[in-house]
């Protein structure tokens, strides 16, 4: 009789007419699903495999076309951010919902302002997150992803495994246990020998199902003497149980496979095969024109946010003047409020005078511009662009339209062949650069600058080192305006260095091939453009200066440094005839005018050596002293000087 426990897992089967009896159906049942479960195993590896090789292809053929494509839009997305803000900006200002705020009521607005800075700069788009709005950078919506060849966490087990290794695990199973060799007295020997007979046997013939149930006998303490038909039957039910839901979850993960966008793309590619079509090199082309149509939305946008950044900033000068002019209120006078000061994206230029610290993330900065000066030139060479057109208040006119800065990039980039077009940059800045806003005092102005004011004192801090200053002063050369020499006929950007100043201050532009004269200006009010950059001009090697003292009074003039090298007494003292005494009518004859050191009077054709001082000294046979000619100087340039005359041309 079979136990109860055998029983209850044993389900009654009627006759089988064939005569082949329960088990015999069953063993029948586990061979078919033995076999459906092998060909499930087949095609999904074969799915998976190919899937997979296709995903490698793809991602080394296309990846790098949708990393291009994905940066593209970054920007585009970047620029469109900062229109809106801009236009929404113009619109508080015109429909007058911006009012002047009281001393108090801004301070206690403070912390919500910073906040909301704070919010932007953790949200911008662009910058170098892991993630943006659309997912993870740089996926696609079609692309082929790892997560789409996952298997489900079901996987197939010891039931895929050959039958050769399952029995000969299980014999061996046994035969640790059962060997004769293992008893302790001969009786134990006799009775091992027998139960190693019937391994044995079972082994012989290949009979799994015994050697399954012997095992698990085993494993619980129960005596292996005798195996039942219902004891048999209950284990080929277990199995073929175990191998249904196996085969289940490969269906599954056949048919998820077949569902992914990796098996769509597939087809198409074989689809595309079929018709000997490379599909890979297809879609190459279309996400390369897709990326050349970003970016050249992305250019048309910098050129309308330039535009749009002009239009704020005089809507901003006149929305301030007015409210200033509205006198005193109820609680007091109104101050004047920037609308910008409440932006969360456009933030605030650097001030000439304010103090700037070396912070941590400056210094830190200055390392790192220091290493690419060498390793990524074009990087550092752009963040001296941005540095640049920032401390000088106002941008140089070449820095002043995103066109003047891909002209000036270009030119300097022509040195690296490795390095990336301008387009291609924007899309890819370095950490410490963005594309953005910042308000300056009267401008509001749109191009690429460092993320934060205090990352200006890093590139100071890196000027110091040899490296990065070589690379500073080649990029100060490209930022004069592009002109014909008159002089010897060379085209190229003309270099700013100060003619003169002292007694008067005499800007001029000059041809950097033969150090003529192409434009000499006066320039009044606060210095900004071009001509604010000239100490960096000093500091770096651009220009040279030379000084004269007239009466104990300095007058400095600047050459650039092949002109300084060769410079004579007798041109030295030509440069004071042309700059001061001729335009001033101060009659002298060039030979009555000495240039010495302390050692005397210079020869006409000596040179000045570097870093000696010298003066300008008056033959006595004159009948002036240099007091009189210094005084009457002062005088004559106080008459022509007018504080509001603005830009004078000579």
């Amino acid at each position: 009789m079979v136990p109860h426990r055998d029983r209850a897992l044993v389900p009654q089967h009627p006759p089988d007419p064939s005569g082949r009896g329960p088990v015999a159906e069953a063993e029948e049942r586990l061979r078919a699903a033995l076999a459906e479960l092998t060909a499930l195993d087949l095609e999904v590896e074969a799915l998976s495999l190919a899937l997979g090789e296709f995903s490698r292809r793809y991602e080394q053929a296309l990846g790098p076309a949708f990393a291009d494509l994905d940066a593209a839009e970054r920007l585009v997305r970047r620029i469109q951010a900062l229109e809106d803000e801009v236009a929404r900006l113009v619109e508080l200002i015109q429909s007058g919902a911006l009012q002047a705020q009281s001393p108090r009521r801004r301070r206690s607005s403070s912390t919500r302002r910073a906040t909301a800075r704070q919010a932007a700069r953790d949200s911008t788009v662009g910058d170098d997150s892991p993630a943006d709005e659309a997912g993870e950078v740089g996926q696609a919506a079609d692309e082929p992803t790892a997560r789409d060849d996952a298997p489900d966490a079901e996987e197939p087990d010891a039931q895929l495994e050959p039958e050769e290794v399952v029995l000969k695990r299980l014999y061996r199973r046994l035969a640790r246990v059962l060997h004769p060799d293992l008893a302790q007295d001969e009786a134990e020997k006799q009775r091992l020998g027998e139960l190693m007979v019937k391994v044995n046997a079972a082994y012989a013939k290949k009979d799994r199902v015994a050697l399954e149930l012997m095992s698990d006998r085993l494993g619980a303490g129960e005596p292996l003497d005798t195996l039942s038909e219902a004891d048999r039957l209950a284990h080929l039910e277990q199995r073929i149980a175990a191998l249904v839901r196996i085969a289940d979850s490969l269906r599954r993960e056949r048919d998820r496979l077949q569902r992914s966008h990796t098996h769509r793309l597939h087809q198409e590619a074989e689809l595309r095969r079929a018709e000997d079509r490379d599909y890979f090199e297809e879609m190459r082309g279309e996400l390369e024109e897709e990326q050349r149509q970003a970016m050249a939305d992305a250019r048309s946008r910098l050129v309308r946010l330039g535009r749009a950044a002009r239009e704020l900033a005089k809507l901003r000068s006149k929305s301030m003047s007015n409210l200033t002019k509205r006198g005193a209120g109820p609680t007091g006078t109104l101050r004047a409020f920037d609308p910008l000061s409440e932006s969360a994206i456009i933030r605030r230029g650097v001030v000439h005078l304010e103090a700037q610290r070396a912070t941590g993330p400056a210094r830190e900065l200055a390392r790192h511009l220091e290493e690419a000066a060498t390793a990524a030139p074009w990087e550092a060479a752009l963040t001296l662009l941005a540095f640049f057109a920032e401390v000088a208040g106002r941008p140089p006119d070449s820095l002043s339209t995103s066109e003047g800065w891909a002209e000036r990039y270009q030119a300097l980039a022509a040195e690296w062949p490795e390095a990336p077009d301008f387009e291609h940059l924007l899309t890819r800045l370095p950490r410490h650069l963005e594309v953005g806003l910042r308000a300056g005092a009267r401008e509001v102005l749109a191009s690429v600058q460092l993320r934060s004011t205090e990352l200006l004192a890093g590139v100071r801090i890196a000027l110091e080192r040899t490296s990065f200053a070589d690379l500073a002063r080649r990029v100060l050369q490209t930022l004069g305006p592009r002109s014909t020499c008159r002089h010897c006929g060379a085209e190229g950007w003309s270099t700013h260095l100060m003619r003169t100043r002292g007694l008067d201050e005499l800007n001029g532009l000059v041809c950097p091939a033969c150090a003529g004269a192409i434009r000499s200006y006066w320039r009044y009010g606060e210095v900004e453009g071009l001509e604010a950059l000239q100490p960096f001009a000093l500091q770096l090697g651009v220009v040279a200066e030379q000084v004269v003292r007239l009466a104990g009074t300095a007058l400095a003039f600047q050459f650039l440094p092949a002109e300084r090298e060769a410079l004579t007494a007798s041109a030295l003292r030509q440069r004071v005839i042309d700059l001061y005494l001729g335009p001033y009518g101060i009659e002298l004859p060039s030979e009555q005018l000495w240039i010495e050191t302390k050692k005397g009077p210079l020869e006409p054709a000596a040179r000045i050596p570097p870093r000696v001082a010298v003066r300008l000294a008056l033959d006595p046979a004159s009948g002036r002293t240099d007091g009189e000619v210094l005084e009457l100087l002062r005088s004559r340039i106080e008459r022509r000087f007018r504080p509001d005359a603005g830009d004078q041309a000579r």
